[in-house]
């Protein structure tokens, strides 16, 4: 029988002998295992069965054994220690990548569940994805080969595999967490970074008062409960040389999870240490929760929904000073709003970029929160009046007026946008030949007329001219779109203009609409950051 094929077809099947002429078969062998699949072993044999030595093994004499991969190359992928229920994975990331970039000619798992517990994104991989970039796929567990299901589904009994191993890891999740409420209510302690002023102990499951920084955390209850406001005691502190709590776990030598800049006492971080009610002998666990299964974002809880266990640990002060010590802080005064023109919380410190405090004397000023908290600090000498700030706004945005007024803003992007759409036209109808040129390719190739060889070579070179051609007409529909995405943020600035052009005064609404963030230096020199600087400096 005459066998029945299209132009699709051939593209695949040509391409894959191509590739085989160019390159050695790689095979790529895949192996994971996450922390769930040990913790939750009953057995030393059952630990060995899902080890990634024993995967190795397993994969290596599948190998072995295959004819058809004798003198293939092998790379290998491994991801240990990384959940199956997503893909936010480094090695499967790698693997997926060599993928598409035709690198890998066939995948070869233990089993499904190595390569992913998700059915719905395994299923879209082995049916969709995989045979599109033609890429086989091996579970030697499953007796699964995709060179077996070529041209059509891969079968219910894969796809309810897959169910089972996602409701398998839901199952587990749930097991894992049970798991570690108990531990917790136990007073073991389960969480990452160690909280400043503790210790774990020798077990690794208990915490323990960390002196060194006991002293430090006691001292600031008792003088903020006997009336020191927090930033006259962050002066004192810094002056003293106490180290904060990152310098103190940098010199213990301790692996914190962010990389963190040397920092010095303030208002906050000891704000910080007055509300955390772990230093009255209480933990608090599940302030924010992942939402499901595999994802990696938390979402912070109400705190009816807090787990808090009391007496979880050793106090480090007692209930009656903590009680005192928060007291203090709340009897200061309630921070009163500033409505004026320049918003509260947009004007910055050109030297450490802490927004500036707005002191309200007879003529209002700026002031660095963190002035005089170290000594020599540049940040001492940033003073700046309300006043001036406002003065200077205002001056610069009239000169913008200026040249918005004698710009018309209609023609300033329609030569642009002509030429653009021009040349995109071009390349479409430049595209619109090559279906028609590897059809004439095809016609001489099935009727004798070109050999196989030059018909692939042709058909490649058309294929790469194609390419070329629609990344042409990408990047001019992404220079169209900018510049309609310009011009709009053009129109916008236009109609403030026109709103607040002849306005006298600076209002809440023109800052709110105009200015990110106004930067202040220690030479007095003032930055404005406009939230439509780009068409503000095009025109300057």
């Amino acid at each position: 029988m005459k066998e029945n094929f299209n132009l699709s077809d051939l593209s695949v099947r040509c391409s894959g002998q191509t590739g085989a002429r160019m390159k050695k078969y790689m095979v790529a062998k895949y192996i994971r295992l996450s922390m769930e699949d040990l913790d939750l072993c009953n057995s030393e044999e059952k630990a060995e069965s899902v080890s990634i030595s024993n995967q190795r093994n397993f994969i290596d004499t599948f190998i072995e054994q295959g004819e058809e991969f004798q003198g293939a190359e092998i790379r290998e992928f491994v991801d240990d220690g990384y959940s199956g229920t997503n893909f936010d994975r480094p090695a499967i990331k790698e693997l997926l990548r060599s993928c598409r970039q035709g690198e890998i000619d066939c995948i070869i798992v233990k089993d499904l569940s190595r390569f992913g517990r998700n059915y719905l994104e395994v299923g879209d991989y082995l049916e969709q994805i995989f045979p599109f970039l033609g890429v086989r796929f091996i579970s030697i567990n499953d007796g699964f080969d995709s060179k077996d299901f070529f041209g059509q589904m891969g079968g219910m009994d894969v796809a309810f595999k897959n169910f089972i191993y996602e409701m398998y890891s839901r199952d587990l999740s749930e097991k894992v967490k049970s798991g570690v409420t108990t531990c917790m209510k136990r007073g073991e302690y389960y969480a990452g970074c160690m909280v400043y002023g503790y210790q774990k102990s020798s077990d690794g499951k208990r915490m323990e008062v960390d002196e060194g920084a006991a002293v430090t955390i006691r001292r600031i209850f008792q003088e903020l409960a006997d009336g020191k406001d927090a930033k006259t005691l962050a002066i004192e502190l810094n002056a003293e040389g106490v180290p904060t709590r990152l310098t103190y776990k940098q010199a213990k030598g301790e692996q914190l999870n962010r990389h963190y800049k040397a920092d010095i006492w303030n208002r906050n971080k000891i704000h910080s240490i007055i509300h955390n009610r772990v230093y009255q002998g209480d933990m608090v666990y599940r302030k924010a929760v992942r939402t499901q299964i595999g994802c990696k974002q938390k979402v912070r809880q109400p705190e009816e929904k807090w787990l808090v266990i009391p007496d979880h640990h050793e106090a480090i002060v007692s209930r009656e000073l903590f009680k005192k010590a928060n007291d203090s802080i709340r009897k200061g005064k309630i921070a009163v709003y500033d409505r004026s023109a320049v918003r509260r919380g947009i004007v910055f410190c050109g030297c450490c970029g802490n927004r500036l405090e707005l002191r309200k004397t007879k003529i209002p000023y700026y002031l660095c929160k963190r002035r005089n908290l170290l000594d020599n600090a540049k940040c001492n000498e940033i003073r700046m009046e309300k006043e001036q700030i406002e003065q200077t706004i205002w001056t610069i945005w009239q000169e913008h007026c200026r040249l918005f007024a004698i710009i018309p803003v209609s023609k300033l992007f329609e030569k642009q946008q002509e030429k653009s759409k021009q040349q995109e036209n071009r390349l479409k109808q430049s595209l619109e030949r090559f279906p028609a040129e590897k059809i004439k390719l095809y016609e001489r190739f099935r009727s004798g007329m070109v050999k196989q060889d030059v018909f692939l070579k042709e058909k490649e070179q058309l294929s790469r001219q194609e390419e070329v051609v629609r990344r042409e007409i990408e990047k001019v529909s992404e220079q169209i779109d900018m510049q309609e995405e310009r011009e709009k943020n053009y129109r916008c600035v236009a109609d403030l203009v026109k709103r607040y052009g002849t306005s006298e005064t600076l209002t809440e609404d023109f800052m709110r609409e105009m200015v990110e963030k106004v930067i202040v230096y220690e030479d007095k020199r003032i930055e404005i950051v406009w939230k439509y600087r780009e068409e503000f400096e095009e025109l300057l």
